[in-house]
């Protein structure tokens, strides 16, 4: 399997994780929420942080993941749920069927079995107690990807 084949599979990995944990119709559903959710937290992060957040993402999704960066700007100060909610009830079509809280935690979860516990506490901890708590607990079993 080439690089670029790998990279693919990594990324569709992932999309079909949140597509199945939401089902979702749609992997552009997927697709649009992850990148909603991604941008979200990394505008909320200190830039150190969501470069080694950035560094676990597979290379696709962490292209999707920096688009539109501008780590010079301040980080976005509101760490708390409720712009969270917000800015997903914005971003996501407004007919989609599932309450923002469910979107974001779907996009916590596949954070979870993805990502380093090291990592996902870091992240975890440059947020207020509601949101530390609002992340799902992750599962038992890592996948590989």
């Amino acid at each position: 399997m080439t690089s670029l084949e790998s990279n693919l599979e990594k990324s569709y990995i992932w999309l079909n994780f949140l597509q199945a944990e939401l089902n979702m119709p749609k992997k552009t559903d997927a697709y649009k929420l992850l990148k909603v959710v991604l941008h979200e937290l990394r505008d909320r992060l200190p830039v150190n942080e969501a470069a080694q957040l950035g560094a676990q993402l597979p290379m696709l999704i962490r292209g999707l993941y920096y688009e539109g960066f501008r780590p010079k700007e301040v980080s976005r100060k509101d760490k708390s749920l409720d712009p969270f909610l917000k800015a997903v009830e914005k971003k996501m079509p407004r007919f989609y069927p599932k309450p923002p809280s469910e979107l974001l935690r779907g996009v916590f979860s596949l954070l979870n079995e993805y990502v380093s516990p090291g990592e996902i506490q870091d992240v975890k901890s440059c947020f207020s107690q509601e949101v530390r708590d609002f992340w799902p607990v992750p599962s038992k079993k890592k996948k590989a990807a």
